[in-house]
């Protein structure tokens, strides 16, 4: 049985963390907040940990800021039901429950850097579906608001302090534009989370018009972009939306997207947090699958697409999903060796090695299941959009491609975007 459409415009509470909808209900109600009290709410909601809003310190707030508030908003509006950590100890899967009852997962990825990276979802479902991908079976079910995905990283710092954030969990970001760049927006203003603009990755299968406008109206972000073709007529067959937005448009607006500088400035809302000019990287993921698109025609084509431009590739080996059409793995040996092909094109390729799977958190591979096999609760990140973090669980193997600068040293394991 198909799960229930969510509704686009629900009835309040709405999430605290959720400032278009508090601007939107402060216009509804005729009341003109000054924008001092609104970034002062959020400055201090973050500085006490989110408290409820019972128990919060209201006496520089007009009284009908503080009625508004209290009326129509809760610091909380979802809740994490599952907590769960794989046996070494490098990924956490949290469940988290929605106000309307559907669910999502937040993975967060410990590096052996020190470094802590949130992959969260912005959508329940998703509406790409391509062939390879388990969440894509479930169908786009709504986008989550853009206090919905901000809750996830607040669920996320009370286990471990968050470092970098990845797009890269459930739905495709790009179709709920408007809440991922107000999501995008709070993470990176120091007056609420204060993440470094760089730390930010937004993935996409390829919306060739959204990316556009989002090295447009986000520039402090860096894009991955979930290829796994190295051509149309491969790429046409195993991603559907391929067919509407072609391939070479899609690279020409990754290369636009990377020329452009990192700069500090402002982000709606306050500032955002950077303190030098840096350039931007972009990442293109390549799901591995056994077949057509591995081949070693396909690496060089893949090379030969990517060659003289600042682009990361990372090399995904297919975990088995319960899809319609079968998939399997190329062996690693076959895998290296494509990498090693793309490797003489002078680019970065990183090949991903699962973890977690113990927790169920390998790449892509699984989907909420029926409410009846909650017991068998499965990761909603989507393999078939290039969700290259393994459900948060998997260590990256790094090779340099092309001659090694002198004094470089050891590659750095990760995400691939810093």
């Amino acid at each position: 049985m198909m799960a229930p459409k969510r509704k686009s415009n629900p009835p309040p509470p709405y999430s605290a963390l959720d400032l278009p909808k508090m601007l939107e209900v402060f216009e509804q109600n005729g009341f003109e907040a000054k924008q001092y009290h609104i970034d002062e709410f959020q400055r201090k909601l973050h500085k006490t940990g989110y408290p409820d809003l019972n128990d919060f310190d209201w006496h520089s707030f007009p009284q009908q800021f503080v009625d508004l508030v209290m009326s129509n908003f809760k610091t909380h509006i979802t809740k994490v039901v599952l907590n769960q950590t794989s046996s070494n100890e490098t990924t956490t899967k949290l469940l988290v429950e929605l106000h309307d009852g559907h669910r999502v997962e937040s993975v967060i990825m410990r590096h052996e850097t020190g470094r802590t990276t949130l992959c969260v979802s912005s959508q329940v479902g998703c509406q790409m579906g391509c062939t390879f991908c388990a969440t894509g079976t479930m169908g786009i079910i709504g986008n989550l608001s853009a206090g919905e995905i901000l809750e996830q990283l607040v669920h996320a710092d009370r286990v471990k302090k968050i470092r970098n954030i990845v797009f890269m969990g459930m739905g495709e970001p790009l179709n709920n534009f408007e809440n991922v760049k107000a999501a995008v927006t709070a993470m990176v203003n120091t007056k609420q989370f204060g993440l470094a603009f760089g730390h930010v990755t937004v993935s996409t299968v390829g919306v060739t018009p959204k990316i556009r406008r989002l090295t447009a109206e986000m520039p402090f972000v860096n894009l991955a972009l979930s290829l796994h073709a190295p051509n149309q007529e491969m790429r046409s067959a195993i991603v559907p939306a391929a067919k509407a937005y072609k391939i070479e448009g899609l690279i020409e607006a990754l290369d636009d997207h990377m020329k452009t500088p990192l700069r500090r400035g402002k982000a709606e809302g306050g500032e955002v947090s950077n303190s030098k000019k840096k350039v931007r990287k972009a990442m293109i993921q390549y799901t591995m699958l056994e077949g057509p698109t591995a081949t070693f025609e396909c690496a060089h084509q893949l090379g030969k697409l990517c060659e003289k431009k600042n682009i990361i590739v990372n090399l995904i080996p297919y975990n088995t999903t319960d899809v319609k059409d079968k998939f399997q793995c190329p062996s690693m040996e076959h895998i290296e060796a494509f990498q090693k092909i793309v490797m003489g094109y002078g680019l970065y390729v990183f090949i991903r090695k699962t973890m977690g799977e113990d927790i169920a958190g390998a790449c892509g591979q699984l989907v909420l299941q029926k409410e009846e096999e909650e017991k068998k609760e499965l990761d909603v990140e989507d393999a078939g959009i290039g969700k290259n973090i393994g459900g948060g669980g998997e260590e990256k193997v790094a090779k340099k491609m092309g001659k090694r600068r002198k004094g470089r040293g050891k590659e750095k394991s990760g995400e691939g975007l810093e």
